[in-house]
C-alpha cells in the first residue's frame, strides 16, 4: 500500500485526487489549511484510510512538525493554490506576493521536506497541479497568476532532472467545473465551452484520474499533462 500526501486535499480537486487514491487502494494524508469541517466530512466518507493534516504550507515549522510524524512518502501532491484576479495596474504587491508565496513558495517548501522520504520509496513521485494559463494566456486579469503557475512548470523540469530517479510531472486542467460556474451564461464558462473542442468544461474527477496515472507512469518524468477538453488547440 503506497502512502500518498495529497496538499489542499478539502477543495474540490483535492478531494476528488483523494477519493482517486483511495480507489486504488493507498493510503491517502489530506492536508487543509482551514476547512477542519470540509476535511472531517471527507474523512467520514472515505474511511481509516484517509487521514487529515492542518498545515500551513508557509510555514517551515508546520512542514517539519508534519514530515516528522511520516514514516514512509510514495506520492506527493502539491495541489495547494490560489487564484486571484486582478488588472496589473491595480494588483497591489502584496497580493502578488500572496499568489506567488502559495503557489511557488509553498510548494517548494513542502517538496524539500519530502524528498527524503521519497527517495526511500522504490516508487517515488511528486505530481505538481500547475494550469493551461501557465501555457496560454489566461482569461483576462490573470497574469500573475499565470505567472505563478509558468513557475511551477519550470520547477517541475528542473526538479525531475536533479532528483531523478524520483519522478515529478506537472499537470495543467484547463477551467475546472465548479459551483461558481453553474450559471451557463458565464462569460468564462462561455468563452471556454465555445473554444474547447469538446465544448465542455473539465470535470474534477478527470483531472484527479491523470494524477493518479501518472503517480504510476514510471517512464514518464519531466512532463506537463494538459487535461482541458482540447481548449489550447480549439
Amino acid at each position: 500500500m503506497r502512502t500518498v500526501l495529497v496538499t489542499g486535499g478539502t477543495g474540490n480537486l483535492g478531494k476528488a485526487i483523494c477519493r482517486s487514491f483511495i480507489q486504488q487502494g493507498d493510503s491517502v494524508i489530506a492536508t487543509y489549511a482551514h476547512n477542519r469541517e470540509g476535511a472531517l466530512a471527507l474523512k467520514d466518507e472515505l474511511g481509516e484510510r484517509l487521514s487529515i493534516v492542518k498545515l500551513d504550507i508557509l510555514k517551515e515549522e508546520s512542514i517539519i512538525e508534519l514530515f516528522s510524524t511520516l514514516g514512509k512518502l510514495d506520492v506527493l501532491v502539491n495541489n495547494s493554490g490560489l487564484f486571484t484576479v486582478s488588472d496589473q495596474q491595480s494588483l497591489e504587491v502584496s497580493d502578488w506576493t500572496r499568489v506567488f508565496d502559495t503557489n511557488v513558495k509553498g510548494l517548494f517548501l513542502v517538496t524539500r521536506s519530502a524528498l527524503p522520504l521519497l527517495k526511500q520509496s522504490a516508487s517515488g513521485s511528486i505530481i505538481n497541479i500547475a494550469s493551461i494559463n501557465a501555457i496560454h494566456p489566461g482569461f483576462g486579469q490573470t497574469a500573475h497568476y499565470d505567472a505563478s503557475k509558468g513557475a511551477v512548470v519550470a520547477y517541475t523540469k528542473s526538479l525531475a532532472a536533479e532528483v531523478a530517479p524520483i519522478r515529478v510531472n506537472a499537470v495543467a486542467p484547463g477551467l475546472l467545473d465548479a459551483p461558481y460556474l453553474s450559471d451557463k451564461d458565464n462569460p468564462i464558462r462561455t468563452m471556454f465551452e465555445n473554444r474547447a473542442l469538446l465544448k465542455r468544461m473539465v470535470k474534477v474527477e478527470e483531472v484527479a484520474s491523470c494524477v493518479s496515472f501518472l503517480s504510476e507512469a514510471r517512464a514518464i518524468t519531466g512532463e506537463v499533462v494538459v487535461v482541458d477538453c482540447g481548449y489550447l488547440v480549439g
